[in-house]
């Protein structure tokens, strides 16, 4: 089980602010793109709390519209190499799926062991590359790579190599009551960020707009050792 992909909005000209960071050229007076970023990431924890999160293992119960309705989903993920590992499981179900860089496989419903078929692990790569934590130690980390830029009253966009991979619409505060990445234009909700850990904050839920997905978080562990076992295909007296 992931987390659904996020909704589209516009963005402007982009030009070079500070050091590393490109930033959005906007109207005389207005916010900053580098000022909005540095407004969520104190809501959020902080820049250096976000910049020192190598990963993070998260624990939810999600309830969704397919059987079974309520299922818990433990995703561990990797902010510094292309790895994760998402564990599915309910009564009768157990489900995995790991992408370690260029290996990958999954565990069925019928307990087979196959590799992660082509469209879902294009689907899977896209995903991990504007993951929302993710994507928020990168901008933390003011990663050369990305560039940012304010969109409305309330929206910071991040971009990679000139498309945007993700945004964050942002209340008074600075802290996301909503976010998405490429091009999906309905993207997710998200309750208060009071969920602490490790020094970073995080949403207590997430939702679909219209309901269909939730989630709740029931822990949080960050900086924890990613073993490489947890991500090596297991034999056939391991599943």
């Amino acid at each position: 089980m992931r987390w659904h992909r996020w909704p589209r909005a516009l963005w402007p000209a982009v030009a070079l602010l500070a050091p590393g960071v490109a930033l959005t050229a906007v109207e005389h007076g207005a916010e900053t793109a580098e000022l909005r970023a540095e407004r969520m990431l104190a809501a959020l924890g902080g820049r250096d709390a976000w910049a020192a999160a190598r990963n993070t293992v998260n624990d939810s119960l999600q309830n969704r519209l397919d059987e079974p309705t309520v299922v818990r989903a433990v995703i561990s993920m990797d902010f510094t190499q292309p790895r994760f590992r998402i564990e599915t499981t309910a009564p009768d179900l157990r489900v995995v799926r790991v992408v370690d860089g260029e290996r990958h496989w999954r565990l069925t419903r019928d307990g087979r062991i196959e590799p992660v078929p082509a469209e879902t692990l294009a689907e899977d790569r896209r995903w991990y590359a504007a993951h929302v934590y993710r994507t928020l130690h990168r901008v933390a980390k003011r990663d050369p790579a990305l560039t940012l830029a304010t969109s409305g009253k309330d929206r910071l966009a991040v971009l990679e190599g000139g498309q945007r991979i993700a945004w964050y619409a942002l209340d008074a505060r600075g802290e996301p009551y909503a976010f998405g990445a490429h091009d999906d234009e309905v993207g997710s909700i998200c309750g208060p960020w009071s969920f602490e850990r490790g020094g970073i904050r995080h949403p207590v839920w997430v939702s679909r707009p219209d309901g269909s997905w939730r989630a709740q978080v029931r822990e949080l562990a960050v900086n924890v050792p990613l073993e490489p076992a947890l991500f090596e295909q297991p034999g056939d007296g391991d599943r």
